[in-house]
């Protein structure tokens, strides 16, 4: 099957949590999968800045553990995504989590870093609200999302696929 992508989304990822190469590998590839099945390229960059066409690359930054206020939440989170000042965009993913809960669930830690990323770009990607009541956007998942990701079957709702694309153009 050949797709013409809509969009595309450059992504340059920085492991500073000591994953290890071959769980960050397999993760890139099931982000790279989940976007591609709507419809949108992504290219992982070896440069945090500017692509050779203009485009602005993503950081998603891997980090060993949640710092600050993060740590005190009631809630205990998988990563953060934010917009500086100068409105450029940023994601954390904190993989001690995605490890613990790759474990508790039995499931593959390259996969749930990968749900991570997938969610944390969303974020980035489509405009508040961002949360939804299902799917791979769902603030917090149960085993059921993370044996549907295996599956390869945790996605975006359709409108937030028409979102992220119209956002992307």
């Amino acid at each position: 099957m050949m797709h013409i992508f809509a969009a595309a989304l450059v992504v340059h990822l920085s492991n500073f949590s000591g994953a290890p190469a071959a769980i960050v590998l397999e993760a890139q590839q099931e982000v790279t999968r989940v976007y591609a099945e709507i419809d949108v390229s992504v290219e992982w960059s070896g440069a945090a800045d500017a692509t050779a066409d203009g485009r602005p690359a993503i950081p998603v930054i891997l980090l060993a553990y949640e710092g600050g206020n993060l740590r005190r939440a009631d809630k205990q989170v998988m990563g953060a995504a934010m917009r500086t000042r100068d409105g450029s965009a940023v994601a954390y993913v904190f993989y001690r989590r995605v490890r613990a809960e790759a474990n508790r669930y039995d499931v593959s830690t390259g996969l749930v870093l990968a749900c991570a990323i997938a969610h944390e770009l969303g974020h980035l990607l489509l405009p508040a609200p961002t949360h939804a009541a299902d799917g791979l956007m769902r603030a917090s998942w149960s085993g059921d999302e993370f044996h549907r990701a295996e599956q390869g079957r945790l996605k975006f709702l359709p409108g937030d696929v028409a979102r992220i694309q119209a956002g992307l153009r």
